[in-house]
């Protein structure tokens, strides 16, 4: 079904999932959809390992205590705050070193929100 209509597919999640439509100009958008396009099978291979054999790698982590060691900065949008989705609490149970921020702006966050985002980045690198 992607396959045959990759464009019209990533398009819409582009189209839905972003709260600024300026944010992702003609031809920054041409250049997301041509990416897509061409990783068809990665992107759906990435979603199933997501909700199957990752889930599994990750309980049987978590159960035998791994941690991530390293500084860990999560942005959340405001919106899956809103649905009930606590970001923090989930990470916190992975990464004891955790910076957490909500971001007010759609699910493409780079376009959304750049300075958020950079600044996040640089902060943490800072931190190494």
């Amino acid at each position: 079904m992607i396959a045959a209509a990759p464009d019209a597919f990533f398009g819409h999640f582009l189209d839905i999932w972003t709260d600024d439509p300026q944010a992702v100009p003609a031809e920054i958008r041409t250049a997301y959809l041509d990416a897509c396009r061409a990783a068809v099978p990665s992107i759906v291979a990435d979603y199933r390992a997501s909700a199957g054999i990752d889930v599994t790698h990750d309980r049987a982590a978590r159960d035998s205590g791994d941690r991530l060691r390293m500084p860990v900065a999560v942005l959340q949008q405001d919106w899956g705050a809103a649905l009930g989705f606590d970001a923090a609490a989930l990470w916190s149970a992975w990464a004891p070193d955790l910076r957490h921020e909500t971001v007010t702006c759609g699910h493409f966050m780079a376009e959304e929100a750049p300075v958020v985002v950079a600044k996040t980045l640089r902060d943490l690198v800072a931190e190494r």
